[in-house]
C-alpha cells in the first residue's frame, strides 16, 4: 500500500484529475467497485485509489482522503474508489462489426457498446464526431463492456475501402430506400452502420452502403439510436445462431 494522499494539490492527484477531461487509451479513470472489478478481470486495471481498499489487492492501491477523492471523480455520490485503467489490446477482427457515425450522446454511446458486447459485435468503429468512449458517462453506460471490445477510430472515407478489402458488406440503417428488418437477408460478414441521433448516417456512407435496413414501426417514425441498435444487433445475432 502506498502512502495516504491528503492534499488535493498532490502532483499525482493533479495528473489524474487531468485525465477526467483528457483521457487516453493508455490511461483513463473509472469510478465504483463494479467498473474496477470489470477492469481487473479484463487485465486493464493499472492502479486503484480510494477511501476504501478493494478486497482483491492485485494492483497497487493508494489511500486518499474523501476531499481528495472529489477532485478525481465526477459522480455526486462516489463509492469511494477510483481506478486508473487502459483499453485492452486489439484482437483479430470478427465477422460482425458495429459502426457508429457521429453518435454524440455519451449515454447512447456507452449503451451501444454494452449491447454490442451482449450480441457478439466485438469490434466497434467510431468516426470523428462521436462522443468520447473514455469519458465517465460513456464508461458508466457501457457497464464495463469497454474492456471487452475492440475500438477502432476511422474517418468515413476510409470505411468503404476497408470493408471491401476485408470482405465486409456495409449495411446502413435508413428510413428511405431500405429493406424492412423482417425481410432483410443478412450478409454473414458485415458492418452495421448507425448514425447521429438527429441526422442519421452521413450521405457519403449511405451512398457507399451495399445494403440498407430499417426497423418496421407504427405510430412514430424513428427510435433512439441505442434502442434501434440493440434491436438490430439482437435480431442479427439470433439469425446467425440458427
Amino acid at each position: 500500500m502506498n502512502e495516504r494522499i491528503t492534499s488535493r494539490q498532490n502532483s499525482k492527484i493533479k495528473a489524474l484529475a487531468e485525465l477526467l477531461s483528457h483521457p487516453s487509451p493508455e490511461g483513463f479513470l473509472i469510478e465504483g467497485f463494479h467498473l474496477v472489478e470489470m477492469a481487473l478481470e479484463a487485465g486493464c486495471l493499472i492502479e486503484v485509489l480510494g477511501t476504501v481498499e478493494p478486497p482483491h489487492g492485485q494492483v497497487p492501491f493508494t489511500p486518499i482522503e474523501a476531499s481528495v477523492l472529489d477532485k478525481i471523480t465526477s459522480s455526486k455520490t462516489p463509492e469511494g474508489v477510483v481506478g486508473l485503467a487502459k483499453l485492452p489490446p486489439s484482437k483479430q477482427w470478427g465477422n460482425r462489426v458495429l459502426l457508429l457515425d457521429r453518435v454524440q450522446d455519451p449515454g447512447n454511446l456507452g449503451t451501444l457498446l454494452r449491447s454490442a458486447l451482449s450480441f457478439g459485435y466485438h469490434d466497434v468503429i467510431l468516426t470523428p464526431g462521436c462522443a468520447s468512449c473514455l469519458k465517465d458517462k460513456a464508461i458508466a453506460a457501457s457497464q464495463g463492456a469497454i474492456f471487452h471490445i475492440n475500438l477502432h477510430l476511422m474517418k468515413e472515407e476510409e470505411i468503404p475501402a476497408f470493408a471491401k478489402q476485408q470482405g465486409y458488406s456495409l449495411v446502413a440503417t435508413a428510413l428511405e430506400g431500405a429493406t424492412p428488418l423482417g425481410e432483410f437477408a443478412l450478409p454473414p460478414r458485415h458492418i452495421l452502420a448507425l448514425g447521429n441521433e438527429g441526422r442519421g448516417l452521413s450521405s457519403y456512407l449511405l451512398d457507399q452502403a451495399s445494403a440498407k435496413v430499417k426497423i418496421e414501426m407504427t405510430g412514430i417514425d424513428s427510435l433512439n439510436v441505442a434502442i434501434a441498435g440493440a434491436i438490430l444487433m439482437y435480431t442479427f445475432s439470433r439469425r446467425d445462431a440458427k
